[in-house]
């Protein structure tokens, strides 16, 4: 995934003022893994939405297409290397932001783009407006390089849950939107999965890799961010997509007993300062 002289990632996702979800983490971590970033917000809000209030709302469609315009005549995109789309807040910004994903990709389509479907989780249920998951599905997932969805995305995306693996595997190859493209599901408890363990499963050729993490209990909301930037950051840096999800996870897994031990269940500057010495110590 790494390009010579490319050294910037387009970031379209949600912006709030307090807290550690959506840009405020994704592009964190990667300019402090040394990538540049150009990020575009989705929403504008004061917190996550696990909070009991939340001010703010989803970007106006002209403004967002006004910002995405704007910088297609920057004339940058010879110094642009990925692009990553994660929360969005209305159907009409998904597809703003397939336009603008297409118009990239028809003018370099070296440029790779991580789409992480954010839809939901289990046990919160959908977090994005009913409208979304269906524009993702129809205008974002057909361009996507890679797909970082948790086990509740997936299996929405699908229209039903499954029992193991295999199951979800056979039904991703089958599904129209989602046979032939690159996966990883990330947080998967199935019926087979081991005590105190969850399951990162790499859709990517014709055998699935299935890759266990320890379960820890403490779930706060930005993991899903926290793990697919750590994954984009090492495969800009040319990593293998096996070797780019261990490391993720492990550091995923790290940060969360981190915090489990100190009794913390929201994402802090220090977790994400955390994540980066770990990754330093395994370079």
């Amino acid at each position: 995934m790494a390009r010579e002289g490319k050294n910037k990632t387009i970031i379209i996702h949600s912006k709030v003022s307090y807290g550690y979800v959506g840009l405020n983490t994704t592009s964190l971590v990667l300019q402090m893994g040394g990538q540049d970033v150009i990020t575009v917000p989705t929403v504008l809000f004061s917190n996550h939405l696990g909070y009991p209030t939340v001010g703010g709302s989803a970007v106006e469609a002209p403004l967002f297409k006004d910002i995405l315009d704007g910088l297609l005549k920057l004339d940058i995109l010879d110094e642009v290397s990925s692009i990553i789309t994660g929360y969005i807040g209305s159907a009409d910004l998904v597809k703003l932001a397939a336009d603008f994903i297409r118009k990239i990709k028809q003018q370099d389509p070296g440029i790779s783009y991580l789409c992480d479907p954010v839809m939901g989780d289990t046990g919160s249920g959908l977090y994005v407006p009913e409208a979304v998951p269906g524009a993702i599905i129809e205008h974002l997932i057909p361009m996507a390089d890679l797909l970082t969805p948790n086990q509740f995305e997936v299996q929405h995306i699908l229209g039903r849950q499954f029992q193991s693996i295999d199951e979800t595997v056979a039904a991703v190859n089958a599904h129209y939107a989602l046979s032939g493209k690159n996966l990883v599901i990330t947080g998967g408890h199935y019926s087979g999965t081991l005590a105190g363990m969850l399951e990162n499963c790499i859709i990517a050729g014709k055998q699935p890799v299935v890759l266990r993490a320890r379960r820890i209990d403490v779930n706060p909301p930005g993991t899903g961010e926290l793990f697919a930037a750590h994954l984009h950051l090492s495969m800009l840096h040319g990593k293998e997509m096996k070797e780019g999800v261990l490391r993720a996870g492990e550091i995923l897994t790290a940060v969360l007993h981190k915090m489990y031990l100190e009794n913390r269940t929201q994402f802090e500057l220090k977790d994400i300062s955390y994540s980066m010495d770990i990754l330093k110590t395994a370079n």
